[in-house]
């Protein structure tokens, strides 16, 4: 039987308040962020834009970019014309376009980056009614939409908005790097969908086994391994995507209680998973066969609690690493928090007083700035890596935050 769509709405989006974006307090459910694919760093003259969507009640969302490299605001989408949409749930980019995906609009909103005399133009792909969209992910020079009430991934490329039928409440999706195989989570009965960009079809379902409650996703710089955080199961499983196989089905690995999300860091050859319910971080080594875990799970996952000095954390709830691989930051909702760990040691070392409610921590390509958006005061913070401070105003002692113009949902890194 289908949910229904306020069911839906609580099975897909009720990880707003594990990651905290309305203040915290109601569960550990999933909610789509943008996770930025992790790239090389070494060039410091890159420039990257961070795109943060904001929730409006009732009234359009809005967007705002932020310059990274400069730490400046852009540009925003806002208001009747240009608002992204209501309940804006998750973004993306491709070929230098951003996506920004709204449930109860039901449709897609795309814009470029602002530029300096050029006038504000967005457009809006419409979806089917009752589609519920919660996320988009770029494969193949297209851009996929999971509408979680319907049970389907949109290619919003074709002109026809090709529809590929998956599992049950379709929550997150994840793409190779060579962008070949687009995995769909399904949550509703915890499976997992393998689609094939090119073709628009969807040639094998994975079931999870023993792993409840998908709620994210990533994948290895090879392609060889995706990890699916079962928010149900405190469990991470592993699919090999040579075969589409889930690797030790019946012993996935275990992290803390209820992880709620997963970011790949590819110098290290690491995932880190967030775990709100118990204070900790999950360090998993991609390094080792998975299928040695069951014997030696010390070999695969460490985790980290970060309720002790200097974190004295209490719910993290996003995290981020380097491309550089030498430091991982988490966010803390509930202590306006980002504790910096010593990816030698896996030792906390540092905490970084950020803005109120940080729901989500992102770093860009250079490895020279981490941001949190930050729901409870409406804005972003900047930190910079080179001393971990937070990035001061022109006095040299007021922290520069830029404001959002609603409650921040997500935020997504592209170079």
């Amino acid at each position: 039987m289908s949910l229904t769509a306020s069911a839906a709405r609580v099975a897909v989006l009720a990880a707003i308040c594990s990651l905290g974006l309305f203040g915290g307090g109601c569960g550990d459910y999933f909610r789509p962020v943008a996770n930025p694919e992790p790239l090389p760093g070494g060039d410091p003259q890159r420039s990257s834009h961070a795109v943060v969507v904001s929730n409006n009640g009732s009234d359009l969302g809005t967007a705002v970019i932020i310059d990274v490299t400069g730490d400046t605001n852009v540009g925003s989408f806002s208001g009747d014309s240009f608002g992204v949409g209501r309940d804006p749930v998750h973004a993306t980019s491709s070929g230098g376009i951003d996506y920004v995906v709204n449930f109860d609009d039901d449709n897609v909103a795309t814009f470029t980056v602002p530029t300096v005399g050029v006038p504000l133009n967005i457009s809006k792909i419409s979806l089917d009614p009752g589609g519920k969209p919660v996320f988009a992910a770029a494969a193949q020079g297209k851009v996929f939409v999971a509408e979680s009430g319907l049970g389907l991934v949109r290619d919003t490329s074709s002109t026809s908005l090709q529809a590929i039928p998956v599992g049950k409440t379709p929550v997150a999706l994840v793409a190779t790097p060579d962008g070949t195989q687009l995995f769909c989570l399904n949550q509703g009965d915890d499976t997992v969908s393998v689609i094939f960009p090119a073709t628009d079809q969807n040639v094998s379902t994975i079931s999870l086994a023993t792993g409840a409650k998908p709620v994210w996703g990533a994948v290895s710089a090879d392609g060889m391994r995706v990890y699916v955080v079962n928010q149900g199961s405190s469990t991470v499983s592993v699919i090999n995507t040579v075969g589409d196989l889930v690797t030790a089905p019946n012993n996935p690995l275990s992290v803390g209680d209820s992880p709620n999300y997963i970011y790949y860091e590819a110098t290290l050859n690491r995932f880190y998973v967030t775990s709100p319910a118990d204070n900790s971080l999950s360090i998993i080594n991609n390094n080792v066969d998975p299928n040695q875990c069951a014997s030696t799970p010390s070999l695969c996952v460490q985790k980290v609690s970060t309720a002790g000095p200097p974190c004295n954390g209490q719910h993290p709830i996003s995290v981020t690493a380097l491309a550089d691989g030498s430091r991982a930051y988490v966010a803390d909702d509930m202590t306006n928090s980002v504790c910096v760990l010593n990816t030698t040691t896996n030792t906390f070392t540092k905490s970084i007083p950020v803005g109120t409610a940080p729901v989500f921590i992102a770093s860009n390509p250079d490895s020279t700035r981490v941001l949190t958006a930050n729901s409870g005061s409406g804005d972003v913070s900047l930190i910079q890596t080179s001393d971990d401070t937070t990035v001061k105003q022109s006095d040299g002692v007021t922290p520069l935050t830029i404001t959002t113009g609603g409650t921040p949902t997500f935020m997504a890194i592209t170079p």
